[in-house]
């Protein structure tokens, strides 16, 4: 058994836990054709020259409300993260949802300090390159996205032209996530304190997120999150300043918070109130 827990120190240290962290997918999986949306491929690149991949999505309706910029979370890609948001644009809003270094189509390895790069690139296009309103731009980071949303996007030079953060079942913490899934497996339970400590604690998402005032924040997360405790939500609020707001959704999990017909129009309606658009 000692053995055993050597080697896996032993793998830990060289993966640095990231694997608790980043689990990308190289393969786009099938988008339903019934959708009825329309993906166009974009590629930009990253200050480290990579070559980053992301769908732009325009809106289906006559008049276009704003541009949704889509962080999404730790697993697989934005073939799968899609499902989360693709009603979106048939009430008026464009999309644009890229994949981390690492990700899908887009090069180069994730790491923490990457992809708070990337980011930073993402809203570099969406504001010189898409064909969108540029005073009509919201950020929605789910999960690992809800953190880097917190982390990253305030320290873009085009952050003051954002509109409103939405952050959805985020965390505190990168070292203290990675500890808590240390906690949930037996082999690891008794080594989660040394272990985390291999995580980077560098952008800790309660340390940023005053930074995003005075723009608002709306933070989101499910009640039955059985991935990231709902406590860490609760932090990430009392640790923001105003204008802010926090949603606890009933019977929600960590992955369908928008799921429902009601937490749509819920969010729908917070969209209108804080780009200003004039009821219908």
């Amino acid at each position: 058994m000692k053995h055993h827990l050597l080697i896996l120190l032993f793998v830990f240290g060289l993966t640095g836990c990231s694997h608790l962290i980043f689990q990308p997918d190289k393969n786009l999986h099938p988008i339903p054709d019934d959708l009825g949306i329309e993906r166009k491929d974009h590629y930009f690149r990253n200050t480290d020259n990579l070559l980053l991949h992301g769908w732009y999505i325009p809106a289906i309706t006559k008049s276009v409300k704003g541009t949704i910029l889509y962080l999404h979370g730790n697993a697989q890609n934005i073939s799968t993260h899609l499902r989360s948001i693709w009603w979106l644009p048939h009430h008026g809003y464009n999309i644009f949802i890229f994949d981390y270094r690492g990700y899908g189509r887009s090069q180069g390895e994730a790491t923490l300090a990457g992809l708070h790069q990337d980011v930073s690139a993402a809203m570099n296009y969406v504001f010189t390159e898409l064909p969108v309103n540029k005073d009509k731009v919201v950020i929605y980071g789910q999960s690992l996205g809800g953190s880097l949303a917190i982390t990253a996007s305030y320290r873009s030079e085009y952050f003051p032209k954002v509109s409103g953060v939405i952050v959805e079942g985020a965390f505190t913490s990168y070292r203290r996530v990675a500890r808590e899934a240390l906690d949930g497996w037996w082999l690891t339970w008794a080594l989660q304190w040394p272990l985390s400590y291999m995580v980077t604690d560098e952008y800790r998402p309660i340390d940023a997120i005053a930074s995003i005032s005075p723009k608002p924040i709306l933070i989101i997360h499910g009640a039955e999150d059985k991935v990231i405790n709902p406590k860490h939500s609760q932090e990430l609020f009392e640790a923001a300043k105003q204008p802010k707001e926090h949603w606890v959704i009933e019977n929600a999990g960590h992955n369908n918070v928008l799921k429902g017909q009601t937490m749509r129009h819920e969010l729908l309606k917070y969209l209108q109130k804080l780009l200003h658009i004039p009821a219908s």
